[in-house]
């Protein structure tokens, strides 16, 4: 046991400081600045990884594309080739591509993984929005990848014009759950009678991955409620011992229900110090399940209340940890965590 909790520790010190992201969990596995090739114009064709683009200029990323093509307002795309040496079997894939001026398209090995924005007839700009897009499981393969990314900017700089980190990551987290919940859940933006029931039939909603911002997966312009359900079995190592729900980041307030009584809702996160409604994005949800609730097969479902840009239950680990494991989890939260993440994380083991 104790060489899993060193090979955890491990894990969750190198990708602090190797991704130097935000949050330990992020490994970089393929860094995208540099230079990308560009061409101004539309055809959608561009996404195709097949379509000869040798002749376009090259652009560094991030920069504004304003520095080489001053005045230009309108559609451009960018494309480059990246190598993967391993792709992860298991956990979270996200590609970081920092803030686009003003609309973004992106493809991957030709299947589109997300949009940010609104193109014409109905713009809606995203300019100030850092875009992080879910890579679905397979599209990744090892050796050469190909990325194309469809810009429409208004007016200003135009282009993928910053990102400290931009890149391919994986959420190593993975390593801390015993129970992954991760994947296809239901999901609706319509409140009926009986849903937090576990009889309720949840057959005629529509499938959503976790984790994942709803706005990706066919609702871009949704504010306000949406409800997730999930099924899962407790595992028998799991149940004579206390156990913890983790389900990532929630943008922006959560209320959890398990087997119809509510567990956890984000004002119960009290231990993080600085804890502000408007920071509630921010925070990993970290809640204790009591015993008695568990049955042979449960129902969870998340209760999402998002006021504005991304909602939904967008970032990992989602899933069951012991406690020492969730405890890691959950002291992300604090601000004494990042001022000695080594010894924060050191004291539990």
């Amino acid at each position: 046991m104790k060489r899993r909790y060193t090979f955890v520790i491990l894990f969750i010190l190198s990708s602090f400081f190797a991704a130097n992201a935000s949050a330990s969990n992020w490994v970089r596995i393929s860094p995208l600045d540099g230079l990308w090739q560009f061409s101004v114009g539309d055809n959608m064709e561009w996404a195709n990884p097949s379509t000869n683009v040798s002749t376009w200029d090259r652009i560094s990323v991030p920069g504004k594309w304003e520095n080489h093509y001053d005045g230009y307002n309108g559609f451009a795309w960018y494309r480059r080739n990246f190598n993967v040496s391993w792709v992860p079997e298991e956990g979270e894939i996200q590609l970081f591509l920092g803030r686009i001026d003003d609309v973004d398209e992106v493809f991957i090995n030709g299947v589109k993984v997300g949009q940010t924005g609104s193109f014409f007839p109905d713009f809606e700009t995203a300019h100030n929005i850092d875009r992080r897009y879910r890579v679905p499981e397979g599209l990744l393969k090892p050796g050469n990848n190909v990325i194309a990314v469809r810009v429409y900017d208004v007016g200003g700089q135009g282009g993928i014009v910053s990102g400290n980190r931009i890149g391919i990551y994986y959420n190593s987290d993975v390593e801390l759950l015993s129970l992954d919940l991760s994947g296809a859940w239901k999901f609706s933006i319509v409140r009926e009678r009986g849903l937090f029931e576990n009889s309720f039939d949840d057959s005629h909603w529509d499938e959503i991955h976790v984790p994942g911002t709803w706005e990706n997966q066919g609702y871009p312009d949704h504010d306000g409620y949406a409800w997730y359900r999930t099924r899962f079995e407790v595992p028998d190592n799991l149940k004579s011992q206390t156990i913890y729900l983790v389900l990532g980041k929630i943008d922006d307030y959560d209320k959890v229900y398990l087997n119809g009584e509510v567990i956890g809702r984000t004002e119960h996160l009290d231990d993080f110090t600085r804890y502000r409604r408007d920071l509630a994005w921010q925070l990993y949800r970290v809640y204790k399940i009591p015993v008695a609730l568990l049955q042979r097969e449960n129902v969870l479902v998340v209760e999402v209340r998002d006021e504005q840009l991304d909602g939904g239950i967008y970032e990992g680990p989602i899933g069951l940890m012991t406690p020492q494991n969730a405890k890691i989890i959950l002291d992300r939260n604090r601000p004494e965590f990042w001022a000695d993440p080594i010894r924060y994380i050191m004291r539990y083991f």
